[in-house]
Formats: C-alpha cells, sequence, structure tokens
C-alpha cells in the first residue's frame, strides 16, 4: 500500500500556471467587432421549433421511403 502502483504518475502541481501573465491577459470590451446582424429581425423560438421538427420529419420521410424501395 505504501508503494504507488507500477506505472502510476503522481499529480503534477499546476499552481505555478497561475503565474502565467498569459493567461491573465485584460479583456478589452471594446476590442470586438459591432454584430452587423444585430438590428435584422429574429426567428421566434416556436418558428424555428416548427421548422426543425419538418425538416427531420421529411428527412426520415425520405430515409424511410428509400429503404422501403431497396428492401421492398
Amino acid at each position: 500500500m505504501g508503494r504507488p502502483q507500477r506505472g502510476w504518475n503522481t499529480p503534477v502541481n499546476r499552481a505555478s500556471e497561475t503565474d502565467d501573465l498569459r493567461q491573465r491577459k485584460p479583456v478589452q470590451e471594446g476590442s470586438e467587432a459591432p454584430d452587423p446582424y444585430a438590428d435584422q429581425r429574429k426567428w421566434p423560438a416556436w418558428m424555428v421549433t416548427i421548422a426543425v421538427i419538418a425538416f427531420c420529419g421529411a428527412f426520415w420521410a425520405g430515409v424511410s421511403y428509400l429503404v422501403s424501395l431497396l428492401l421492398g
């Protein structure tokens, strides 16, 4: 019990990585480009849901049709 198993590596202390200056880069709020589509209307969630259900239904109907043609 006192000896570690063969092939076992002890966890590496990664506390020193918090001192890395690259990880503490300040966030600049004004550096991002504005969204060019921010003024356009978005689809309501219910309409997106209906479109996804219709698309998936049409897809699987086509798949089942092709399977029925191939397998008889």
